[in-house]
This record gives structure tokens, sequence and C-alpha cells, in this order.
């Protein structure tokens, strides 16, 4: 690989080595959490997750990366985007808690280990290794569907409240604001550049839609967690389900059209 990873790889390794601590603690440390029991469920499940998929991918993809492959470059990103989104809900979602400035570290690694990465990467070569039967325009759609999705029942519930003049709970702010800053705008202009067969595009279709397939999962585990413990059901669960395994098959469809 001719490309220096070498500060990625420290700040990686750091921010696993980090991502591990805050995951056990949140699983073990049973009054770590202020928030209601439903909030408390979502974060053990995420806590779940981050342990046993989003770290192991990191470091994963991370190696593969080392040793020349493409994919694992593109899932390297995404892993760290993952972690990036994920912990802006620790920073500002979760109550003041003992591990407060374990998640400003974790989320200011994952920028710039993020940064790093993709600064590094070589989007010549990324170009060359997308083959040219890729279903472009498909993959493209499924962003466009996926951002409208999402974003339109945020953006309907936000413009209720407005309306109304009620204030919606934190929690809810929180996810509108993170969702459609970190997600659904990175769903559409990843989305715009690939419709235009801009390379940036595939980069950015591949780091978003490796999120599509973690969060759901912490979503709809953590919904159905949070059922049995407090009756209290999410309605949104299916539409996760549905993006999740739509996104799933979009990925694995991108990631075969690259060499």
């Amino acid at each position: 690989m001719d490309r220096d990873f070498r500060s990625a790889v420290k700040l990686s390794i750091v921010l696993a080595f980090f991502a591990v601590i805050a995951a056990l603690g949140g699983l073990t440390w049973s009054d770590l959490y202020r928030d209601s029991e439903l909030i408390k469920t979502v974060w053990f499940v995420n806590d779940l997750i981050t342990l046993i998929l989003a770290v192991p991918l990191l470091l994963g993809s991370m190696i593969y990366s080392l040793k020349g492959s493409l994919k694992a470059q593109l899932i390297w990103i995404g892993s760290l985007w993952y972690l990036l989104y994920n912990y802006v809900f620790y920073l500002y979602g979760a109550q003041f808690n003992n591990f407060f400035l374990l998640y400003v570290l974790l989320f200011s690694l994952s920028v710039y280990a993020l940064v790093m990465t993709m600064s590094n990467l070589d989007i010549g070569l990324v170009k060359k290794g997308i083959k040219e039967q890729a279903p472009i325009r498909a993959i493209s759609g499924f962003l466009f569907f996926f951002a409208f999705a999402l974003g339109m029942p945020w953006i309907a519930m936000a413009l209720s409240f407005k309306i109304s003049g009620e204030v919606p709970p934190f929690e809810m702010t929180i996810v509108f604001a993170t969702d459609l800053s970190f997600l659904v705008s990175v769903l559409l202009f990843s989305a715009i550049l690939l419709w235009k067969r801009n390379t940036w595009g595939f980069v950015l279709a591949a780091m978003i839609m490796l999120k599509g397939l973690l969060y759901p999962l912490v979503l709809i585990i953590g919904g159905a967690l949070a059922y049995f413990r407090t009756g209290t059901w999410d309605s949104f669960i299916p539409l996760y389900f549905v993006l999740w395994a739509s996104c799933a098959y979009f990925y694995r469809l991108l990631l075969r059209n690259i060499d």
C-alpha cells in the first residue's frame, strides 16, 4: 500500500481501546446511565453492538486495509463513521454521567481517525476498482429512498411540534438533529454524487450504508427489549427492519462490484 495510514491506524487502535472500555462499562456498571428505563435499554444494546460488531469490524477492516484490500478500506471508513455517529448520541443524548469525558474523547478520536483515513484514501484506485457493470443508479436510488423514508417522518414530526407550539421531549430533539444532520444529509449527498457517477459518491455510500447495517440492529433489538421491560412499543421498528434488510442487500451489492 502506497498511502501512509500510520496516523489513522494509531488513532483507530486508541479509539477501539476506549470504545471497548466504554461498552464494557455500560454493560457492567449498573448505575452508570441516569436516563429513563427505556433509554437505558437502548444504551445497553448499543454497548453490546459496539463490543461484538463495531469494534471487531473496525480492527479487522483496518488490518486487511493495510494488506491492500480496497473493500476493507471502505469498511474501515464506514466503521469510523458509525462510531462517530454513535458517540454523538452518547455525548449529547445521555444524561451526564461518569463517562462524559470518555464520550468527548471517543467522539474526537472518531472525527480525527475518519479524517486521516479518508485523506489517505487513493480515490483514483477506488475509481479503477469499481466494476463497469456496477448498478450505480440502483444503489443511488436506494439511498434516495432511505433518506426519504427516514427523513420525512422526522421533518413531519418536527413541523407538527412547531405548528402546535409544543416542546418535544429532549431525547426526540437529539434524534431529529442527529439523524437529519449526520444521516439524512449524507444519504442525499452520497446519492446525488453516486447518480452522477462521482467516485466519492461510491465511498460515501459505502460509509453510510455500514451505519445503516449496524444502527438499526440497536433500534430493533433495543426496541424489542424495551417493550418487554417497560411495555412501551416503538412503532418505527417495522420501518427500521425494512431499512436494515434493504441496506444489507444494497451494501452487499455495492461491495460485490468493487475489486
